[in-house]
């Protein structure tokens, strides 16, 4: 308990150093990019601990972790297709052996692009491949499986790049405050 607790005040800390700004106060009106509802039930609030390019894993990634207990809910951030799932694997952990064993869901979105859930707990994946699913709905429940220090929910979004395969890209959210990109170190309640 105590080892959960060190690696969670050096996430904190190693992700709160560094914040990303993708636009200016000015073109963040003129920001025609989609809004994401957050990805946990209505009403609850959870701390994200990790923002885009943050030190300790998230070096060079446009992905967002937030602190979640096991089992609390995770919902569709935006409409789309369930285009991946994996829910077989049970241990987690900062080792590389974790590395690429993370349960997860992908949603593909109208657009081409994608949503990641990940660290999602064993068998805690509540869709199917190929299900509609509306931005709200219950996905799944997180866990903390693959590459983690503790429970929490990995959320990245990609897009598709002509040529190239796909490109990470930053996302906007409805918050009691407005439409914001999201910066670590922060609670923020799903509306």
């Amino acid at each position: 308990m105590r080892l959960i607790g060190f690696f969670f005040i050096i996430i904190v800390l190693s992700s709160c150093g560094v914040q990303h700004h993708f636009v200016s106060s000015k073109e963040a009106k003129d920001d025609t990019s989609y809004v994401y509802s957050l990805p946990y039930s209505k009403g609850a609030s959870h701390l994200m601990v990790q923002g885009y390019k943050s030190q300790f894993s998230h070096r060079g990634r446009l992905s967002l972790d937030f602190k979640m207990k096991r089992g609390s809910l995770i919902m569709a951030a935006r409409d789309g297709v369930v285009a991946r799932v994996e829910q077989s694997f049970s241990g987690g952990g900062v080792h590389k052996k974790y590395l690429r064993k993370a349960n997860q869901v992908v949603i593909k979105h109208s657009d081409g692009s994608q949503a990641y859930y990940g660290h999602v707990q064993q068998n805690g994946v509540l869709v199917n491949l190929g299900d509609t699913v509306k931005a709200g709905q219950v996905i799944a429940k997180s866990g903390n499986t693959g590459y983690s220090a503790f429970p929490h929910l990995h959320f990245i979004v990609w897009g598709p790049t002509p040529g190239s395969g796909r490109s990470q890209l930053p996302t906007r959210f409805l918050t009691k405050k407005g439409i914001r990109y999201l910066r670590p170190g922060r609670w923020y309640r799903a509306l």
